[in-house]
């Protein structure tokens, strides 16, 4: 059994953090929302005051976080993260944030013998709650190795994206093909709609062709990267 610390039990760190505790793990977590730490003891986890009690005797720390700020001050403000981790435990930093400001935390531990490994995720808060997640893994061999064991509870595809760093390089190139996509779709539904065709029939017919189920899937295997 592994004493973990989980900072940020939002949307998709409850569940997640559940799950290692249904994993039969010891999880103390920390979040600046009283309800959510209140799920999370009633989910089986510990609570704890700061960032910085979650980390301490911790072997593991996950922190799934909104946005940059919000991890920093979580791992290097006061009580964070960094003063309670011990050398030999691992930073697991799940949260989608710019990969220039995940590499300068990267830095700023390892200056301070602390080990992290970057694992942005993919899909849905219903795949967070029934550990289906795609996680994007950044690291060494060895250190994804130990986190192995943790990530494959809270996810069922875990991608080893070729070294430190490049777990989140993979989610932005991933969002922003997402976000392209999504516009795209928008634009060629109202195009569809102006021009008298229905747009239900619309959809039917773009599911059944590369437009549909994806040039990634479809043209690029085929004919692109041959």
């Amino acid at each position: 059994m592994a004493r973990v610390g989980f900072v940020g039990l939002g949307t998709m760190g409850l569940p997640m953090a559940r799950n290692i505790v249904r994993g039969g793990h010891e999880v103390v977590g920390f979040d600046l929302d009283s309800m959510t730490l209140a799920r999370h003891a009633a989910n089986g986890g510990r609570k704890a005051d700061s960032p910085g009690e979650a980390a301490s005797n911790a072997d593991v720390v996950v922190t799934m976080l909104p946005d940059v700020s919000h991890v920093r001050t979580a791992v290097f403000g006061q009580n964070g993260v960094a003063q309670g981790l011990g050398t030999d435990a691992i930073l697991i930093e799940m949260s989608t944030i710019h990969p220039f400001e995940s590499d300068s935390i990267r830095d700023d531990l390892s200056a301070q013998g602390t080990e992290m490994i970057d694992a942005p995720v993919g899909r849905s808060p219903k795949h967070a709650a029934s550990g289906r997640l795609l996680i994007m893994a950044g690291g060494t061999s060895e250190q994804l190795e130990r986190a192995r064991p943790l990530l494959n509870l809270m996810g069922d595809t875990i991608v080893d994206c070729g070294g430190a760093g490049m777990g989140v390089r993979m989610k932005i190139i991933n969002n922003f093909m997402s976000t392209v996509l999504n516009v795209t779709t928008a634009e060629a539904l109202t195009l569809a709609e102006a021009m008298g065709l229905d747009v239900s029939l619309a959809m039917e017919v773009m599911a059944g062709t590369p437009a549909g189920q994806g040039h990634m899937v479809t043209t690029y295997p085929a004919k692109v990267m041959q």
